[in-house]
């Protein structure tokens, strides 16, 4: 693995979506508006809630970054393949020396990176605004604790990991950026689920759960990026894409 072109591939990757007007924006304002537009939820309901039940449900509104984290890299990543092959810029990069595991981590990074530091911005900012109205119904802060480290330090990055190992599955067979987003899209419902259940008290989001969950993350995306390396081949993109 040479890490100099894997650098190079996200850096360059990098540097030309964030001059995408609407990358940009995505990338503002949906993890900033979940993480300032939630607790105001919490602070208006928060009447009608017993005060020892709002951890329980701020800690289901936290889950949702989780959400965020699988929907923000599907434009990211499918852009980065699927565009770059429309706009005729990705097959130069598939003549260079760099291996398809350099050039996959390479996107893969720059659809990761910008995701992952934008949730945990607005994650902090979530945390500080949850804990104005905890501490005013509870008497103490409530963030940050195991519960949120978990979500945010490790069930965050795995799901952003599964959504760009699936957009490039998706991406190595569409020719289309908006039929590769909107397949790379569906990779986005099991996190929705879990986050309803969560909200209506079907299943509860403690450390046992989380934990779970995050271990069958984690076998899922080692399985999806031993497939995702095997279906990108740049012969078959070269010769099958027009």
């Amino acid at each position: 693995m040479n890490w100099r072109n894997v650098t190079t591939i996200a850096a360059k990757d990098m540097g030309i979506l964030v001059t995408r007007r609407s990358v940009r924006l995505s990338l503002i304002l949906l993890p900033l508006g979940v993480g300032v537009g939630l607790p105001q939820v919490a602070r208006f309901a928060g009447g009608g809630i017993p005060a020892w039940l709002l951890p329980r449900f701020l800690t289901a509104f936290l889950f949702f970054f989780a959400v965020i984290a699988v929907m923000l890299p599907v434009a990211i990543a499918s852009y980065s393949l699927v565009g770059e092959k429309i706009e005729r810029s990705l097959e130069p990069l598939l003549a260079t020396p760099a291996t398809d595991g350099e050039i996959l981590l390479g996107k893969g990074l720059a659809a990761f990176l910008p995701p992952i530091a934008a949730i945990w911005i607005a994650g902090v900012v979530f945390m500080a605004l949850s804990d104005q109205e905890l501490h005013a119904r509870l008497g103490h802060p409530y963030f940050p604790n195991a519960s949120a480290t978990l979500i945010l330090g490790a069930f965050v990055p795995l799901m952003a990991i599964m959504s760009v190992e699936y957009s490039v599955l998706v991406s190595a067979r569409s020719t289309d950026v908006r039929a590769a987003q909107q397949a790379g899209i569906l990779i986005v419902l099991p996190a929705v689920a879990v986050y309803v259940l969560a909200e209506i008290g079907t299943i509860t989001l403690d450390l046992a759960t989380l934990g779970v969950l995050a271990g069958i993350l984690a076998v899922v995306d080692v399985a999806l990026a031993f497939v995702s390396r095997a279906t990108f081949q740049r012969e078959e993109i070269l010769t099958r894409w027009t």
